[in-house]
This record gives C-alpha cells, sequence and structure tokens, in this order.
C-alpha cells in the first residue's frame, strides 16, 4: 500500500491510499491514453508524494523510457524551463495557469511544441484550455477521477466539457468501473459516493461538496 497526497486545490490536501498494482495499472493506462514514447520529453512539476506525480507526469515517462525533467512550480522559472527543454508532454492545474498568467513572459510563449497537455484537479474553464490552445498546444485534455482511481474517469478534450464515452471498458479495462449520477447529478463510481457535483447535458465538473475520504473507489481497497 502506498499512501499519497490530493492537490488540495479544491479542499486541503487529504491522503489517499493505493495499492501498488493498482497504481502501475493507472501508469500503463495514462502511458497509452497520452501516447508515451522514449522520443518524448516530459515537464514534471508535481511532488513526489502526490498521485499527479506517480499516474500522470514522472512514472509515465519512466516507465516509457521518456526524457524526464522535474522542478519545483515556479512561473517564472517554469516558463525558462519549458523554453530549454522544450516539452512535448505536460501537466499543468487551473492554479498554475492562474499563477503563470501573472507574469511579464507569459503572453509570449510559444508551446507548440506540446502535442499533449493534461489538466484538471478543480473546474477547468474554457478560458484556460483556449489560451493553452493559441501558444500553439496541439491537445488539452482534462482529466476526471485521478485522485482516488487513476487513471482518468472522464476526459474532455479541448473543453471542460465531458464526452461519457471517452473513456470506456475497451480503452481503460483494467480499471474500468460503474458510473452514474444520483437526482442532485452527484456522481457516483463503483457504487460509491465520490462528493463530486456536477452540471449535466452536458457533463461538467461543478465543484466537490464533500471531503475526499481517503479511498479509492475500488471494490477493495
Amino acid at each position: 500500500m502506498l499512501t499519497l497526497y490530493t492537490s488540495g486545490t479544491t479542499k486541503a490536501p487529504k491522503t489517499v491510499n493505493h495499492k501498488w498494482n493498482d497504481l502501475n495499472a493507472a501508469i500503463d493506462c495514462s502511458i497509452a491514453e497520452i501516447g508515451l514514447t522514449s522520443r518524448d520529453t516530459v515537464l514534471d512539476v508535481f511532488p513526489a508524494n502526490t498521485i499527479a506525480h506517480y499516474t500522470i507526469t514522472a512514472m509515465p515517462a519512466y516507465r516509457a523510457n521518456a526524457t524526464l525533467v522535474s522542478a519545483k512550480f515556479e512561473a517564472n522559472n517554469y516558463i525558462e524551463t519549458f523554453k530549454e527543454v522544450q516539452p512535448t508532454y505536460i501537466a499543468l492545474i487551473p492554479r498554475h495557469w492562474e499563477l503563470l498568467q501573472e507574469t511579464n513572459i507569459w503572453k509570449d510563449l510559444d508551446m507548440s511544441c506540446v502535442r499533449y497537455m493534461v489538466t484538471g484537479s478543480g473546474p477547468v474553464s474554457q478560458e484556460m484550455i483556449d489560451d493553452f490552445l493559441s501558444k500553439g498546444v496541439q491537445t488539452v485534455a482534462n482529466w476526471y477521477g485521478m485522485t482516488e482511481v487513476p487513471p482518468p474517469v472522464f476526459i474532455g478534450y479541448n473543453s471542460p466539457e465531458f464526452d461519457l464515452q471517452t473513456v470506456d471498458e475497451k480503452r481503460f479495462h483494467v480499471m474500468f468501473m460503474p458510473v452514474g449520477f444520483t437526482s442532485l447529478h452527484e456522481c457516483y463510481i463503483n457504487g460509491r459516493a465520490t462528493g463530486d457535483l456536477f452540471k449535466m447535458n452536458p457533463v461538467r465538473f461543478v465543484k466537490r461538496a464533500k471531503e475526499a475520504n481517503g479511498t479509492t473507489w475500488k471494490t477493495e481497497v
């Protein structure tokens, strides 16, 4: 069992326990979704004690034999490091974007080297997505469900809205679990309440109504 932390963007950081087998399966699924190969360069800013480090950036890069550059996030330094290493894959959450916007050099950054970017961990705006697309990022993938049960349960491509068919049993068969919504639009995964509220038709994450419960949404924890 490995204890990792949530990002703390929607509530205070919480510990969540994961089995190694589940983490390894999640890493493989992330590699498949991103299309990571040894030709990629990954720029990682997530701390090593977070779920994102294990299942979104560093460990997928390591498993795929990609080039990995890890650095503590500071907005100006991130931009300079980005220019130097020219990553093909990045992951940034909305708070990172807010901090990047406060710098004087953000507006002129060319990000056309990035073929795939992951975001999430909180409500994602179309404005944020469009900003990255305008800088040349080829695909901005909004992932939901990485905290308690990686890989993503839903994905929105270049949009904050989720297509419920983008993650299905065929593509993510190792991790697939039944997903549904209550009459109040709270998401249930594998029969367990997530505490997350959604807007429906189209599906869009709104907010977390409850604290993370320290477990995953799997049958066995």
